[in-house]
């Protein structure tokens, strides 16, 4: 049987870090289902859901990426994952999914207000990016967060809404909902 796992991979940023990771992959006979892969502060970040296939298991794959890894002073971990959920993200789709945004002077505890309140809501938060933009004289602290609800929430997006306008001005940000729609195109 065919084994799925979440293989991270992280370190000091440097060339080649992917080639070399999915050069493993390829030839160990690995198939890259999902991938998130960014740079934050300097530092390097791979997150790949892989099917292993027949006859080569978690374990082995780690044991065949330490020699490529480990002279790039990068760490590494598998963990094993239930193939029907990792392979089958569709089977539990949820019934609304939403963009939340914000915008304004960074401060200690944007993140923290805005997923609470979607944490409270019924929400999860499915994606996540922070950026400071702008010019140094003036940054603006960026938040995009995807979030996913396991009900259909069009009678709360209101509510939802007026609770993040009122974080919005505690904080002096800028915050905006948005339904997206998952209609198969």
């Amino acid at each position: 049987m065919k084994h799925c796992a979440l293989l991270t991979v992280f370190g000091q940023d440097r060339p080649g870090i992917v080639a070399q990771v999915t050069r493993v992959l390829f030839e160990t006979g690995c198939n890259i289902a999902d991938s998130s892969m960014t740079r934050l502060g300097g530092e390097f970040t791979v997150m790949l859901v892989v099917q292993i296939p027949e006859g080569l298991s978690p374990a082995g794959l780690y044991e065949k990426l330490t020699p490529v890894v480990k002279p790039m002073a990068l760490d590494h971990h598998i963990k094993e994952l239930d193939p029907k959920v990792a392979l089958n993200p569709n089977a539990t789709l949820p019934e609304r999914e939403c963009i939340i945004s914000v915008l304004g002077a960074d401060q200690p505890g944007i993140v923290y207000r805005v997923t609470e309140v979607i944490q409270e809501t019924g929400g999860s938060v499915t994606d996540l990016h922070t950026q400071v933009i702008g010019s140094s004289g003036q940054p603006i602290y960026s938040v995009i967060i995807e979030t996913e609800y396991s009900s259909d929430i069009d009678s709360n997006i209101e509510a939802i809404q007026e609770r993040l306008d009122r974080i919005a001005k505690e904080l002096q940000v800028e915050i905006s909902v948005r339904p997206i729609r998952s209609d198969p195109l």
